[in-house]
């Protein structure tokens, strides 16, 4: 099995994420929380090949998934918004590849998975974005992101992520 597999296992189970995301021009400032139910996924589940089909990669490439529901809160809004995001890593070598994503709409960026770091990067024609997520312990992991709009203000934001439920697998 793939480390990027392994990561994606370990990944599994109920988080609690409290973000902080710096609105670098503006230099302002805004924190949120979120509730985030993980499920993995193999690479043979109906939801995965749905997703390769709608990104034009064939199904037999994914190497497995994560379903993501988060519920998240802005600082200063009283409003909980509710998503949920289906990712698929599909590996062109043992460490890089592309990452298939679902929401809104079905899209596609980069990654890189070197010293159990996982790093996302998403380039189109509005924004460049870069995106690391990490384990400090099985229970305790790190995501920031910077991301660079063609127009309007640079963001860096940092997430810390408590596991709330469900355990890493095995080693």
């Amino acid at each position: 099995m793939s480390d990027i597999v392994n990561f994606f296992e370990k990944l599994a189970g109920r988080w609690f994420s409290q973000r902080t995301t710096h609105y670098l021009t503006e230099q302002t400032s805004k924190a949120g929380k979120s509730d985030l139910e993980i499920d993995f996924l193999t690479s043979d589940h109906s939801s995965v090949a749905q997703l390769c089909e709608q990104c034009g990669v064939a199904n037999t490439k994914a190497l497995c998934g994560l379903s993501i529901t988060q519920k998240s809160t802005i600082e200063g809004s009283a409003k909980q918004r509710t998503r949920t995001t289906l990712i698929v890593p599909v590996a062109d070598t043992d460490t890089a590849g592309q990452m298939l994503y679902s929401g809104t709409s079905a899209h596609k960026c980069s990654y890189q998975y070197e010293q159990e770091v996982l790093t996302l990067t998403t380039e189109d024609s509005k924004a460049s974005s870069q995106e690391r997520w990490w384990f400090i312990t099985d229970n305790l992991r790190m995501r920031t992101q910077m991301v660079k709009p063609k127009d309007g203000p640079e963001l860096a934001s940092f997430c810390s992520e408590i596991r709330m439920g469900g355990k890493p697998p095995a080693k």
